[in-house]
């Protein structure tokens, strides 16, 4: 197994948890797997939105709506979510639940789970971008993603997750799991 390799959560398609795989040998476009997405707001109420590195493996240089990621072995999606914040943005913060959907496309299927957070850069400091993820952050507002007017390549799943949140289509329940 390669050095670093993370181990990923398997699900199946009721987002039972199955097994594991490392990634380097997980099947993203057959294997059912879970993420977290972390909405982070700032104090103008805009999204922050990262723009992906040139050099990753699902939607390089794409705009990722969310922060977040896949969730690895013996870790609850709340614990994925507050390990991508700190990796990804450089602070952490609590996190509201706004519930788990189900997406699929090319090259994922995905039992996700949506968090919404509030960046105050005088409570938390300056963002510190994980370099080998994020290329840069971008403020953005919900209407204006969901319209896209500028035509901007949008990682599909951050954007099915946005959609979910922004027309209210998941709410957290108590029997999510965690």
């Amino acid at each position: 197994m390669p050095e670093n390799d993370e181990v990923i959560i398997l699900v199946d398609q009721n987002n039972t948890i199955i097994g594991d795989v490392p990634r380097h040998l997980m099947n993203f476009g057959r294997d059912y797997h879970r993420v977290t997405y972390i909405l982070v707001f700032n104090t103008k109420g805009n999204l922050i939105v990262q723009k992906r590195t040139d050099d990753k493996a699902f939607c390089p240089g794409y705009y990722g709506i969310t922060t977040g990621g896949v969730v690895e072995k013996n870790e609850s999606y709340i614990d994925s979510a507050h390990r991508e914040l700190q990796e990804e943005l450089g602070f952490d913060a609590p996190l509201t639940s706004q519930g788990v959907f189900f997406t699929e496309g090319k090259g994922f299927k995905i039992w996700g789970k949506i968090y919404t957070c509030h960046y105050d850069e005088a409570i938390h400091g300056e963002l510190t971008l994980q370099p080998k993820e994020v290329a840069s952050v971008h403020e953005m507002a919900i209407d204006d993603i969901l319209l896209n007017r500028n035509n901007l390549s949008f990682t599909p799943d951050s954007l099915e997750a946005l959609r979910h949140y922004a027309h209210k289509l998941t709410q957290p329940k108590d029997s999510d799991p965690l």
